[in-house]
């Protein structure tokens, strides 16, 4: 069978920038945003067609952790797309009172398929650490008033337990400087969590 060829607006119309409401932090790597899969699915029905693209699961690997691991292939016969990616979802294991099989590979099924559809163009300014979405430099922008890009700014180290030197740094030089716990979120992405802390690291100190 002939395949088409994706045509520019097509890949226009993939990439347009989803939903504001698709994009939110990442409720434990607060480093990155997370996708909600069905607005690419939504892309992926309006570009193509409802019933025009297939995806197929492959199980991975399935931890005592209560990690699932998945290879989803997407498809799209008419156009000659064929894409695979992984993709991972810890539920907790067993011994979690939140675990279902179940929900772990729906949820290592959608993360791969936020995945492949990046590969298309879904997302891609969320991706590539870009914020299509907010057109100011205000305290929510990606944007510090200079115009760069703002880090994550993180207290703890990966550990979760031990506060970062890096932050203690940060906030010290802040001080300094003269900016409010406020002021922070003008500079740097600042999760819930952190934000919580910030004030009080810049009245007692972060010791």
């Amino acid at each position: 069978m002939e395949t088409k060829k994706i045509t520019e607006e097509m890949y226009q119309a993939l990439k347009k920038p989803l939903d504001p409401k698709a994009i939110s932090q990442h409720p434990t790597k607060t480093y990155l945003n997370s996708i909600k899969a069905i607005y690419v699915t939504e892309r992926l029905n309006e570009v193509f067609g409802c019933g025009a693209w297939q995806i197929k699961t492959e199980k991975i690997d399935e931890g005592n952790s209560g990690m699932i691991v998945v290879k989803v292939t997407l498809t799209i016969p008419e156009y000659g797309v064929y894409y695979e990616s992984f993709g991972g979802n810890d539920n907790g294991g067993e011994s979690s009172r939140n675990f279902d099989l179940g929900d772990a590979y729906k949820g290592a099924t959608t993360d791969a398929i936020t995945k492949i559809g990046s590969f298309l163009g879904i997302a891609i300014d969320v991706f590539k650490g870009q914020s299509a979405h907010i057109a100011n430099n205000g305290p929510h922008s990606d944007l510090t008033p200079d115009g760069k890009e703002k880090e994550w700014l993180n207290r703890f180290e990966k550990d979760g337990a031990t506060i970062s030197k890096k932050y203690i740094v940060i906030i010290a030089e802040a001080k300094k400087k003269g900016l409010t716990a406020n002021d922070m979120k003008k500079y740097y992405k600042v999760s819930k969590n952190v934000e919580s802390y910030l004030k009080g690291d810049f009245e007692n100190g972060n010791q």
